[in-house]
C-alpha cells in the first residue's frame, strides 16, 4: 500500500498550480512531513503531466537501452537526480543506483538479470548404476571449496576491472629512490 493516493497527489499539485500558496505552506496544510515529496510531485507533473502521479503497483523492468539513456542524460546534462527522474518517470533512487552501477561496473552492470526462484520441490536424486566413490562429507567439502574458489575468482575479477578503470600513476615510475 502506498503512503499517498493518486487523488491526494493530484489535488495537492493542482492547488499548487493555482498559484496562491507556496510549497511550504501547502505541505504544512496537508500535514506532509516535508515539502520534498510535494516538490517531487510538482516536478513530475510539470514534466509528464498529472497522469504520471498515478500510483504504480507493479515492478517495472527496464531494458538496457532505457537505462543507458537515463544514465547518459544524467551525466551529460547539468540537472539533478530528481529532475532526471521526473523527465523519465522513474524514481530518483533508481537513477542514482543505475548511475553508480555504471560508474563501478560499466555497461555490464546495467544488463538486466533474469531473476530465478529456487524450486520448492526437492529434486529426486538420479541413481547411477555405479556407486560414488566419494562419501557425503567429501562431496560437501569439494562443493564448499568450489564455492569458495568461485567467490575468490569473482572478487579478483572485480578488482581487476576496477584497476583497469583507474588512470595510470606516472609519479611512481619516475621517482628516484632517496639515499
Amino acid at each position: 500500500m502506498t503512503k499517498y493516493t493518486t487523488d491526494f497527489k493530484i489535488n495537492a499539485v493542482q492547488r499548487y498550480f493555482k498559484g496562491n500558496i507556496s510549497l511550504n505552506e501547502l505541505a504544512t496544510e496537508l500535514k506532509l512531513s516535508d515539502e520534498a515529496s510535494l516538490k517531487g510531485w510538482v516536478n513530475l507533473a510539470k514534466e509528464q503531466g498529472l497522469e504520471a502521479l498515478a500510483v504504480k503497483h507493479h515492478r517495472r523492468r527496464y531494458d538496457l537501452d532505457f537505462k543507458l539513456k537515463v544514465v547518459e542524460y544524467y551525466q551529460t546534462h547539468a540537472v539533478g537526480v530528481s529532475k532526471v527522474a521526473a523527465i523519465f518517470n522513474i524514481s530518483a533512487s533508481q537513477v542514482y543506483s543505475w548511475d553508480r552501477a555504471f560508474k563501478l561496473g560499466g555497461l555490464a552492470a546495467l544488463i538486466p538479470r533474469q531473476k530465478v526462484r529456487p524450486s520448492l520441490m526437492k529434486k529426486k536424486p538420479v541413481r547411477s548404476t555405479h556407486q560414488s566413490a566419494l562419501s557425503l562429507s567429501e562431496k560437501q567439502a569439494y562443493e564448499e571449496e568450489i564455492l569458495r574458489l568461485k567467490e575468490q575468482l569473482f572478487r579478483t575479477e572485480m578488482e581487476r576491472d576496477i584497476l583497469k578503470k583507474l588512470p595510470p600513476r606516472s609519479d611512481l615510475s619516475q621517482t628516484k629512490p632517496k639515499h
